[in-house]
């Protein structure tokens, strides 16, 4: 899709979708009716990581500077901006939309096809919209949790927004996203991710941090850096009472 078409559907929606949506007050606590499966799928992918991709990624830590990574981070978060773009505004947010729209222009001209983050330094904070979120506004709020092979947590809600991100720089790049450029984005990500899964490992129960920790995340991100405060004592006051 050229830059006229995703400018013409993105000011389409901002003109249908002129508010700011609301997220629905439902609960976003954590639903794992398939642990079996999800720890089974967390045991597996965590033994692969550990024989091969973990290994490889210090490695690659260890030969490339901060700013390498960081340059390569920045290409495939541009590249993400589109969706975000879009999903900010199926989500009814306008200006968060056109935000992230500016910034993949900005960057993709000025940064040099998004390896300088240069929407950043002059005030265009990027967004981290998506499909789940989009989900999470109308209405779908509770779902869930799956842990899915070789790839991590998610939840039933998201995993259309994970196939999505993932065939994004494919749809964009074409001929050009090449296997050593899969293969490159997947082992940046995963060296980005070592300190994460260093503290992960030290926790008593691995599995159990990653599920909880996916959804704080995924609840930090619906309501836009800002959710609601919950009263843990709520239902024992209820009880005192009655």
């Amino acid at each position: 899709m050229s830059d006229i078409r995703i400018l013409i559907v993105s000011l389409m929606l901002s003109l249908g979708l002129g508010g700011c949506a609301s997220v629905p007050e439902q609960d976003y606590q954590s639903s794992d009716p398939m642990e079996g499966f999800n720890r089974a799928s967390y045991n597996a992918t965590d033994w692969i990581d550990r024989k091969t991709l973990a290994p490889l990624a210090r490695g690659y830590a260890y030969i490339t500077p901060d700013w390498w990574r960081t340059a390569i981070d920045n290409v495939f978060s541009n590249l993400l901006g589109i969706d975000s773009a879009l999903n900010g505004f199926l989500q009814g947010k306008p200006k968060r939309g056109a935000t992230d729209l500016t910034r993949v222009v900005v960057n993709t001209t000025l940064g040099i096809g998004g390896i300088f983050d240069v929407g950043q330094r002059i005030g265009l904070q990027p967004g981290q919209e998506d499909l789940g979120q989009t989900f999470a506004v109308w209405g779908a709020t509770q779902t869930p949790y799956v842990n899915v092979p070789f790839l991590g947590p998610s939840s039933v809600r998201d995993l259309p927004s994970v196939a999505i991100r993932m065939m994004i720089p494919q749809l964009l790049l074409g001929d050009a996203f090449e296997p050593w450029i899969r293969g490159l984005r997947l082992l940046n990500a995963r060296a980005q991710l070592l300190t994460i899964t260093d503290a992960r490992d030290s926790s008593l129960d691995p599995y159990v941090f990653t599920r909880e920790a996916y959804y704080q995340r995924q609840k930090f991100l619906i309501f836009d850096g800002d959710p609601p405060e919950e009263d843990f004592f709520d239902d024992d006051f209820e009880d005192f009472d009655d």
